[in-house]
């Protein structure tokens, strides 16, 4: 019955949360839409350059496969993350029992930023799944118990490939499996397929793109030094769960566990206050990769508290019900909840409206600073010049010459205000734009708006179709800008 309940609540925070995408999401599955259209792993169809600007090789080839047979890449990206996270919540009700279990899951689903995780069409929810079932395995070997030696090899290379932090989350795990079963035939095996993986992959990305450490490793990791303010925002939090996980250590059944979850836990977070966490850390994206299994500890300390059943209660009250205070109180909140709204209003439209405009395809090249919703709506050519998905600008070529170079037939530039920014990425706006025409600002939220720059040439046919694109997305949307929570649930009732 607990199951069923915590499901129905899940389903019911998934639908709250269905309309967040990022924008990332686009990029990924630009990248897998043309892959399945047989141009390979590109972000224009016509690179000859090509970089790794996706944000995991996984989880952008596996959209590409249902991309071929004609499904939405992001709509694939966005069911594959709710899946993931229904298997986190089942795999956290069984991997312990009574007690444990309902706190565990209760913790998971009434955390309001799990289902953004969820539904944002990243592969958060995939690794914070990969990552929980690694530390189960751990957890079992730990405790002397039955594990399939080919699983914890395979996840670790799965590990890798979705996100460099995870590959370190899932270590802890794969040293105590290693060192306990380093002698089994399956677990030779399992090392030889996990061995014969990585090199592939390596020797792939040094043939593809000419280095020898991923781009989306390479981007993750900045330079050394502490990072202070997540950390104590992130305690802040998930305080209740990290306390419950270092608790295990005080008692003698447990201590092996609690240690097995601290390290793990450390692993996890570790590399992110060392080097920073990324810009894209929304909610904290980044400490939800760990926050299952902070789930799990805390279960299963409070499950310890059996003999006192009043504290135990307690406990378990107060754990969930701060988890659950903490993800609606969090500040990143109101903008996280409104972005799909938002994207959806300027930039869809904007990139709905130049795959409707008039252009002859030799001239359809749209240069970008924003590299996802507006390149995949228009299907135009795009000059990324926010330097991630452009090689020549990753190879350290200036914006403006780049931008120049491709003459491009718009120009769409962000900004936070009405008035037009002096760079934007190392782009000088004013100098870019010379001699272009200007249509609107359009704006997308309070603090968010966006200038479309248009050669004299195509004017008059983007003008009609992005205005009019921008029209319909501003009736069906509603003229409400503010980065409120009061914003989201209003539109939950329409």
């Amino acid at each position: 019955m607990t199951a069923a309940g915590l499901l129905v609540v899940f389903a019911f925070g998934t639908w709250m949360a269905w309309s967040y995408v990022t924008d990332a999401t686009f990029v990924d599955a630009r990248y897998a839409q043309n892959l399945a259209e047989g141009h390979g792993l590109v972000y224009n169809v016509a690179d000859h350059d090509p970089v790794e600007g996706f944000t995991s090789l996984v989880w952008t080839l596996w959209q590409a496969p249902f991309a071929a047979f004609g499904a939405d890449p992001v709509l694939v990206a966005q069911v594959t993350g709710v899946v993931a996270g229904v298997a986190t919540l089942i795999l956290l009700m069984r991997a312990v029992d009574g007690a444990a279990a309902v706190v565990a899951g209760c913790a998971y689903v009434l955390f309001l930023p799990t289902y953004f995780h969820v539904a944002g069409g990243l592969e958060t929810a995939l690794v914070a799944l990969v990552v929980l079932r690694m530390a189960v395995l751990g957890m079992r070997v730990v405790e002397e118990r039955h594990v399939v030696d080919l699983e914890p090899p395979l996840l670790l290379v799965l590990a890798a490939l979705l996100r460099p932090e995870a590959l370190i989350a899932v270590l802890p795990a794969f040293v105590v499996w290693f060192r306990s079963r380093r002698l089994s035939g399956q677990a030779r095996v399992g090392l030889m397929i996990a061995v014969v993986l990585a090199l592939a992959c390596v020797v792939w990305t040094v043939v593809r793109y000419g280095h020898l450490v991923p781009k989306p490793w390479s981007d993750a990791v900045g330079p050394l030094g502490f990072d202070g303010s997540w950390l104590w925002s992130t305690f802040v939090v998930f305080a209740p769960l990290l306390l419950l996980t270092v608790a295990l250590l005080t008692w003698p059944a447990l201590r092996r566990v609690g240690a097995f979850f601290c390290v793990t836990v450390l692993a996890a977070g570790l590399p992110i206050v060392l080097f920073g966490p990324p810009e894209a850390d929304a909610l904290h994206r980044y400490a939800f990769a760990v926050f299952p299994v902070l789930c799990l500890a805390a279960g299963v300390a409070v499950a310890a508290m059996a003999g006192v059943r009043f504290v135990q209660a307690g406990v378990g009250v107060v754990v969930v019900g701060w988890v659950a205070v903490a993800g609606v109180a969090s500040p990143g909140l109101p903008a996280v909840a409104n972005t799909g709204v938002d994207l959806e209003r300027t930039h869809a439209a904007i990139g709905r409206g130049l795959a409707d405009a008039d252009v002859p395809a030799g001239a359809r090249t749209v240069a970008v600073a924003d590299p996802g919703v507006i390149p995949y709506y228009s299907g135009w050519n795009a000059v990324d010049y926010s330097g991630r998905n452009d090689g020549t600008i990753v190879d350290g070529a200036r914006p403006d010459s780049v931008v120049r170079s491709h003459e491009p037939a718009v120009i769409v530039v962000p900004s936070p205000g009405k008035n037009l920014p002096d760079t934007v990425h190392g782009l000088d706006i004013p100098i870019a734009v010379a001699g272009y025409s200007q249509l609107g600002p359009f704006q997308a939220r309070d603090g968010s708006w966006q200038f479309v720059f248009v050669a004299p040439r195509w004017e008059q046919q983007v003008e009609v179709t992005v205005r009019a694109a921008v029209a319909r997305g501003e009736e069906q949307y509603g003229n409400d800008y503010s980065v409120t929570i009061n914003r989201w649930l209003n539109s939950l009732k329409d």
